[in-house]
Order: structure tokens, then sequence, then C-alpha cells
């Protein structure tokens, strides 16, 4: 079974207690130094005991370096030059040797418990291959080092009922149908089987930086495995004004283009099964392209990238019979009518 691996280690050769399945988490960071020390914090203050912590700087211009070696052993830290997220993420995912792999945006926090009820979630199935669960949303003024714990008891209170469910959903993705319990990055946990089969990532840098994004990721996870879903809320999210935000309407549809016809063309040249899916992000993904070129320099530097979205699109449709074809256009131009009328992004 897929998640045979950490069901074996939650049981004791030689002990009457249950050993721990290892646990990792992997952090990926870009010049967000400032958030940094609160965010290793709350990893260092998990009440699971067999878990390492690793840190990766994707050739930060910041302070990060500096703050990451401070922590000296308590973290794996791995120092690289940038080459984008997906880059950052499969080296993380190279230097961990945890059973489970939970993800960690830089900007975010887990609460003390998180490691220890993910690696519940894990035991309760062997079937079971990942774990995904919610964060409260809190203001970065909110989060500081000094009054953690009150960051935490506020995120407990912050959903006072939550459900736990397993899922199965790998019949509904290859028919084309995408899962509406998909969580940010730093909600997303794995048995490091299924990991194995994901990674390596493709390492597409593109214009953004983030090409290949947790959207990649998590599709492809469920597609091989069931896995476990809980809105109980295990995390932080914090709310400040990260490079998203800061893009307007036509940059930020540039950007989202960008991710969904690179997550639709390497979903389908690295996993054929998931064709219908793949179909339906590399369309979204043109159309909403498509839609923000009125910049002359924002096209140039996209088609400049390693994330050129015609080019993409151009492969595609070479490797695609005629009513796959026909079909791919048929789903850009609904797209396109439907940003016509709201955003997509």
């Amino acid at each position: 079974m897929i998640n045979q691996s950490v069901a074996n280690n939650c049981i004791a050769a030689t002990s009457e207690e249950p050993l721990q399945p290892k646990l990792s988490i992997v952090v990926v960071n870009y010049n967000y130094g400032h958030f940094l020390p609160v965010t290793i914090a709350s990893c260092l203050a998990q009440s699971y005991t067999n878990m390492e912590i690793i840190v990766v700087d994707d050739g930060s211009t910041d302070t990060s370096k500096d703050i990451i070696l401070g922590f000296g052993d308590q973290i794996i830290s791995v120092l690289r030059h940038n080459r984008g997220h997906a880059a950052a993420l499969n080296a993380g995912f190279a230097a961990s040797s945890g059973d489970i792999v939970c993800l960690l945006d830089a900007d975010d926090l887990f609460l003390p418990e998180r490691a220890e009820r993910v690696a519940e979630l894990f035991a309760s199935d062997p079937k079971v291959g990942w774990v995904f669960t919610e964060s409260a949303p809190m203001q970065s003024e909110e989060i500081t080092l000094a009054k953690l714990d009150t960051v935490f008891a506020k995120a407990r209170v912050a959903k006072k009922a939550h459900e736990t469910q397993q899922v199965d959903f790998r019949s509904e993705i290859r028919a084309g149908k995408l899962p509406d319990f998909a969580p940010s990055t730093s909600n997303l946990c794995f048995s490091r089987t299924v990991l194995e089969a994901l990674f390596p990532l493709p390492e597409i840098k593109g214009f953004s930086g983030i090409a290949i994004t947790d959207i990649y990721i998590r599709n492809v996870a469920v597609s091989l495995s069931a896995g476990c879903v809980t809105t109980e809320n295990l995390g932080v999210y914090r709310f400040h004004n990260n490079y998203y935000k800061s893009l307007d309407t036509d940059k930020k549809r540039r950007v989202f283009g960008e991710i969904y016809t690179t997550t639709g063309y390497w979903l389908r040249k690295n996993f054929p099964d998931l064709a219908k899916v793949s179909q339906k992000f590399l369309a979204k993904g043109i159309a909403t392209f498509k839609s923000g070129q009125h910049s002359g320099l924002a096209e140039k530097i996209l088609k400049n990238t390693d994330a050129d979205c015609e080019q993409m699109l151009r492969c595609y449709v070479e490797n695609s019979g005629l009513f796959e074809k026909i079909k791919l256009y048929v789903l850009i131009r609904f797209y396109q009518l439907k940003l016509m009328y709201r955003d997509l992004v």
C-alpha cells in the first residue's frame, strides 16, 4: 500500500511504546527574513519529538541567510543560488529523511500540535498518502515572537467545529474533475512514498519564480493515493503585502496564466493519465495569459523565460489528436469569455 512505510514505523519491534514515524518540515524561503524567526520558532515549538526542520533559502538578498545560520544545528540549512520555488522544494525534499513531509511557506506558521496531529491522521489508515489541513488567517502585525502563545490560542478558537474525512479522489481526477479540497502549500503533508513518485518537480522558474506551485503538487498527489482532509486549523496563514498582492490585475493575469499553463503542460508531460485535468489547466492558463496582453514589455519578458506560454501551447497541440485539439481550443474560448465578465484569478 502506498503509505505502508509510515504504518510500519508506527509499530515498535522491541519496545512497548509505539515508535513515532519521522516527520520532516520543509520550509522554503526567498527574501522573507523578517518573517523567518517566528516561522522557525513555530516549528521548534512542536510537541512531536521525532522530527527534523529543513530550511531552504533560494538565494535571498536580504538578511535571511544570517537568520537561518543563527539557528545552528536546531535546523538543517540548505543555502543555494536563486533557481525558483520548484528547485528549492526539490532541494528541501532531497535533504529530508522523514516518513512524513510537511511543507511550510516562510511567511506562515504551524501550531505546536500540528506535527503530532498530522502523524495521527497518517497512522489512522495505511492507505492515507497525503493529509490536507487548514490554517487560521491573521494580519501580519498580530504575529510576533513575543506573542506567539496568543497567536496559537487565537488560531485554535477561530474554528470551533471541524470535520475530518478520508478521501479517495483518484478516479474523479483522472476523469477530469478538479478537487475542491485543495489548500495552499503550508497545509500540505505527504507520505514519503507519494513524494518519491511526485518529485523531482519540473524546475521551471518562469517570470514569477513560482511557475510550478502547490497546484501541480497537490493535484498529482491526489491522483497517486487516497488521503485525509481535515478542516481543523493547524497553522496560521499570514496576511501581508506579498508578491502577488502587489501586482495590478493585468500582471496578476500574466502570472497566473504562466502558472496554469505550466501546470497543464507538465502534468500532461509527466503524468499522461491526467490528460483531462491538464487540458483544463492549459486552457485556463492560455486564456488568462492572452487576456493580459496589453503590455508589450510584459509579453517580451514572459517569452524570454523558461515558461513561454505560447511555446507550451504549440508543444501540447503537436502531441494531441484532432478531437483533443478541438476540445482544447473550445475550452480556451470558454475561459476567455468568462474573463470578460469576471476574473479567473
